[in-house]
């Protein structure tokens, strides 16, 4: 309680929505509380804040399916550069090495100079990287390119998610998250369908031209086109990420009242009364630059601090899971269905990231919308209180689907049976992981706004770190194990992992609660960094 009389709610906790005592209506409170500022990307034009989120989603696409899509390929590669499983293997970890390092060097700048110029430098590298890797030789530059590519792709994960709550209310966050990972997963799952059909008809090389070709294209529409999102307050009022108060009874501050109408109608928490600033120009809205304060190194320090909060450190295990399974789980295709029983072609190793990809376009309808709708929902019944946990009551059911789905997979596949009995597992297995990570993301986002560069840091570092050893214990485990057997194991790792859920909605608003004196002390730190 604060010097006025004031509750200060733990962070997370928001008014979302607000009863109408004489006509039992329902209605949205915007939060975050927009300025009258038209150049603050919350009060943007749906069709601009939609333009731009697709044109993140257009790189997206084209950034995962060059860190994904060389698994497809290792069966021509092996016979075209002379290389081993184990040497193409090593590849990919230092794919997975860039992408754990990329985002410690590269976040801090996209904090301190603005979103849009590490997004132009970081697709304009992929594409470098991609013709390159068209005309490799040697295993010594498949390892370069392996790891430019890392490194270029590396901010994508955390910036994306900036960029969610710079132009994002929370009761559309989890619907953006659901965009975005479908976007990841066209890259993981449907490119590579493509690539393995072109490429059993002109070659490997063909395949990474056309990726070539689209990233470059990207580029240049994001040079262009993509505005900046980073949002510098020109009023000198109450900072953004100061506690949110409340009436001693727990009641949100009184609201502007609207007119009667229908149940939701959504209005502001605040009524702001100084005239609006002018609409930035085109070249205002392009600029490369937009710096403020912080200090580079104290940026660098602060994710140390921020991962250690149960929260961050919740969805960083749980994602960080979910992708080592992808990383067993794409070379295992290769792997698997290029050799007998199967003897699938490259197109035919391509096909078979179809289900999956089926999987987790309904697991994004699933951890999104859904997400959204019972967000309102549960905060309805919880008084118009919104809490991050309520999130986490819709996990059960992807969490139970990616276990299952893991073991269908590696049983069928490793007895021989029909290919659309481990293609369905993959389905499964992708259901879970992109509703987990979309409700999880979306968690952390709605707990911890104001560090979200600083959490979402430490979620890559941790999932990619613990990703770069998969590689080089896969054709190990296989071959000591049996493909059964380490799937059985995966699945049931997943399983405990994913359970963990249960204590976060049991204790996670004691957390916050007891934290929230660290949490405004680092957020104050953030800040104050220069």
């Amino acid at each position: 309680m604060d010097e006025n009389g004031h509750t200060i709610l733990p962070p997370g906790t928001v008014p979302l929505v607000e009863f109408e005592v004489a006509t039992d209506d329902t209605r949205l409170i915007l939060s975050p509380a927009p300025s009258n500022d038209p150049n603050e990307p919350l009060n943007w034009a749906p069709w601009r804040k939609y333009f731009n989120f697709l044109l993140i989603m257009a790189m997206t696409i084209a950034a995962f399916t060059s860190l994904q899509i060389q698994t497809v390929f290792w069966q021509q590669m092996s016979v075209d550069l002379n290389l081993r499983t184990s040497q193409l293997n090593n590849a990919q970890s230092g794919n997975l090495a860039g992408l754990a390092v990329g985002c410690i060097f590269f976040i801090p700048f996209t904090v301190k100079y603005g979103r849009r110029l590490v997004y132009i430098l970081s697709i304009c590298v992929l594409a470098a990287a991609t013709w390159w890797t068209a005309r490799i030789q040697s295993f010594a530059e498949l390892m370069c390119t392996s790891v430019i590519c890392g490194l270029a792709g590396a901010i994508n994960e955390t910036a994306v998610q900036m960029t969610i709550a710079d132009m994002f209310f929370v009761h559309q966050r989890a619907t953006a998250n659901a965009c975005y990972f479908a976007s990841v997963m066209i890259g993981s799952f449907l490119a590579p369908i493509a690539g393995g059909a072109q490429a059993a008809t002109q070659g490997w090389r063909w395949s990474y031209y056309a990726l070539a070709i689209a990233l470059t294209c990207v580029s240049f529409i994001f040079i262009f086109c993509y505005e900046e999102t980073k949002y510098v307050p020109i009023s000198n009022g109450q900072r953004e990420g100061g506690p949110i108060q409340t009436s001693m009874d727990g009641e949100a501050p009184e609201k502007e009242k609207l007119p009667e109408g229908a149940d939701l109608t959504i209005v502001a928490s605040t009524a702001m009364a100084e005239p609006a600033p002018p609409l930035n120009t085109y070249r205002q809205r392009m600029r490369l630059i937009t710096k403020t304060d912080e200090s580079l190194w104290k940026l660098f320090v602060m994710p140390l601090s921020v991962i250690t909060l149960p929260h961050v450190l919740f969805t960083a295990l749980q994602f960080a899971s979910a992708i080592a399974w992808l990383v067993l789980f794409m070379p295992a295709v290769s792997v698997i269905f290029s050799a007998p029983p199967y003897s699938f072609t490259t197109a035919g190793v391509g096909y078979m990231t179809l289900g999956p990809f089926v999987g987790n376009a309904l697991g994004s309808l699933y951890g999104g919308p859904l997400s959204d709708w019972s967000a309102k929902w549960f905060a309805k019944r919880n008084g118009g209180l919104y809490e991050p946990e309520m999130r986490l009551y819709i996990l059960p059911l992807p969490i139970a689907c990616m276990a299952s789905g893991l073991i269908m997979f590696g049983v069928t596949a490793d007895k021989g049976m029909h290919w659309i009995l481990p293609s369905v597992g993959g389905a499964l297995f992708a259901f879970g992981m992109g509703a987990m990570g979309d409700i999880t993301f979306t968690f952390t986002v709605d707990t911890y706004r104001e560090l979200i560069a600083e959490a979402f840091v430490g979620v890559a570092f941790f999932r990619n770190a613990f990703s770069v050893a998969i590689p080089f214990s896969l054709v190990p485990w296989m071959t000591t194990m049996g493909v059964s057997n380490m799937f059985i194991i995966i699945g049931c790792l997943s399983l405990a992992i994913g359970l963990l859920f249960i204590p976060m909605i049991i204790w996670g608003k004691r957390i916050r609660t007891a934290l929230t004196p660290r949490y405004y002390h680092l957020v104050d730190k953030h800040a104050h960094v220069s």
